[in-house]
């Protein structure tokens, strides 16, 4: 039985987010901060959620360098109502590709990561913290909390709509 994943890690002062590597095609750093809800990538228009400030306020930590990456993913690993959601929020439609940018305000790195390390969430906070996109967390060297990608954006966009 497999016991590691491909993780795509985001670094923040006291915690660790990781997000299963199948739903990152590839990270971009872009070098500047700016909130826009669409991004000029190879030759497509992307549209782009800024969940960086969303992950510093929801889960009380704060970015450790002056990065914006763009996490690209595709529309396909997500149910069409969050797909929807995302482009009236951005008010950019997908581009044939289906691809989409997460922004994030953090240095991200790749992770191979023993999954025995992670535990579920307590069943009182379960169901508050699957609303925010949280799955299992894990205590090794930091806090680690593994997000799941559609309830946190489900959670951001029910936020910012």
């Amino acid at each position: 039985m497999e016991t590691a994943n491909h993780f795509t890690c985001l670094t923040y002062d006291t915690i660790d987010f990781l997000i299963l590597s199948k739903y990152v095609l590839f990270g971009i750093y872009i070098g500047t901060n700016d909130d826009g809800k669409r991004i000029d990538f190879e030759n497509e228009v992307l549209p782009r959620l800024s969940i960086g400030s969303f992950l510093e306020k929801e889960f009380c930590c704060k970015h450790t360098e002056e990065c914006n990456v763009m996490l690209i993913m595709n529309k396909s690993d997500f149910n069409e109502e969050l797909q929807k959601k995302i482009v009236d929020f951005t008010g950019t439609a997908f581009p044939v590709t289906g691809n989409f940018a997460i922004s994030v305000n953090s240095s991200v790195s790749s992770r191979i990561l023993d999954i025995s390390s992670l535990r579920l969430i307590p069943e009182g906070i379960r169901k508050r913290m699957n609303d925010c996109g949280v799955s299992a967390i894990g205590f090794a060297e930091r806090r680690q909390i593994l997000l799941s990608p559609d309830n946190l954006l489900r959670s951001f966009l029910q936020r910012h709509i």
